[in-house]
């Protein structure tokens, strides 16, 4: 699905901010909402805008366009593990989260390699990007609804030396968007983690 009105009017808000930053390059999930928000991202300047495949929002499976009581009454249960145990959950034809965050953050790990020095967009979804900093942060699966939910076309950004350590300076910044399409959460941003390699 495309952007709608809301993702839109989300997508140019990222323009401003976006244009004061060097960007060397820019990674998207291939879903047509990421690469619209990627090119909101671009704007006229001359930048590769790279799909990735491995940066895909979760397969649903046999969920996908069903509602919420559609789910319930062929699966019952199943929507529980989802809000409460997701690493339990494997979706009929479809992922677990284990799978999604593998994926991930093997295409993250991989970018990052690729792109010494650089300044790098990846332009993709709420739940992949939790997953990543999940792993990163060795926060479990099962925690990952704990972390504080990301506005889409929020700005998470990190800092990675060449030994593979980082430091997460934004967590969810939003600023950018007026109040009518920003979410009130508490941001966490300032996480330095010494004990994962990229």
């Amino acid at each position: 699905m495309p952007l709608n009105e809301r993702g839109q009017n989300q997508a140019r808000c990222l323009r401003e901010p976006m244009s004061r930053v060097q960007i060397d390059r820019i990674y998207s999930s291939p879903f047509l909402r990421a690469l619209m928000t990627a090119e909101y991202i671009k704007g006229d300047r001359e930048i590769e805008i790279t799909p990735e495949k491995a940066l895909s929002e979760i397969d649903c499976g046999l969920w996908e366009g069903l509602n919420r009581t559609e789910v319930q009454a062929r699966w019952p249960g199943m929507i529980d593990l989802w809000q409460y145990e997701p690493e339990k959950l494997q979706f009929p034809d479809g992922e677990t989260f284990r799978q999604v965050q593998d994926r991930a953050v093997e295409a993250f790990i991989r970018i990052v390699r690729e792109n010494p020095g650089r300044s790098i967009v990846i332009t993709t979804h709420m739940l992949t990007i939790q997953l990543i900093i999940a792993r990163l942060l060795d926060i479990p699966i099962h925690d990952v609804w704990n972390m504080w939910r990301l506005e889409n076309t929020s700005i998470t950004s990190l800092d990675i030396w060449d030994d593979g350590k980082f430091e997460i300076l934004k967590w969810g910044e939003d600023s950018h968007l007026p109040a009518e399409l920003r979410n009130n959460y508490v941001r966490i941003a300032g996480f330095v983690q010494q004990n994962f390699s990229a």
